[in-house]
């Protein structure tokens, strides 16, 4: 019986991230594999996970595998339209429901606190290195998306959310990391098989 895990994530720049995070798990198994397939896909923003995360699953990811193949699928958030809004946009329970219904075993989600921005700053000096800005440079902003975007002007650069981060993430400490947003992060490293 075949096994593959499937993510589902908001943007370009968390597809690089996770596929970081997944390379980084791998590293940390004693076989260095995974008896599983992974599949890593971008929904366009958290709007997305409603019904582009449905037919990507039903009609791009499915048809690739064997009939008795088992799915799990890793829904990948932030949660700062969440924290402000009073009606969110996306009702996790409707489409946990739907992937279920439509062939996949288990469903879990990950939700970086806040934004995906705010996990890339816990390596600033990553960040601040990769930028080519003078190591200890003072990082100002009211949230992490806002603080990136502020960095990347210092060095004349433009920090475009959810689209390729060209190098950035490459850059990341992804053990630094995965260390600081344990809690948050630990539910797709349990399903890789890792413990952080």
């Amino acid at each position: 019986m075949s096994k593959c895990l499937v993510l589902f994530v908001e943007g370009d720049t968390e597809v690089e991230f996770y596929k970081r995070v997944i390379a980084n798990a791998r590293d940390k198994r004693p076989d260095r594999r995974f008896d599983t397939s992974i599949e890593c896909r971008n929904v366009n923003g958290v709007g997305g996970f409603k019904n582009i995360a449905l037919r990507k699953f039903v009609k791009e990811i499915k048809p690739k595998y064997d009939e008795d193949c088992v799915f799990t699928v890793v829904l990948c958030s932030d949660t700062d339209v969440f924290e402000l809004s009073q009606k969110p946009p996306v009702k996790w329970d409707e489409v946990r429901k739907d992937m279920i219904q439509n062939g996949a075993s288990k469903v879990i989600t990950v939700k970086a606190k806040h934004s995906i921005e705010d996990w890339f700053l816990y390596d600033a000096d990553g960040i601040v290195s990769f930028l080519r800005l003078k190591k200890g440079t003072k990082i100002t902003g009211s949230t992490g998306y806002d603080k990136l975007m502020r960095l990347y002007k210092m060095a004349n650069k433009i920090y475009y959310k959810g689209m390729k981060s060209n190098g950035m993430v490459e850059k990341l400490d992804i053990d630094k990391i995965s260390e600081s947003v344990k809690e948050q992060i630990a539910p797709l490293y349990k399903v890789l098989g890792v413990t952080i």
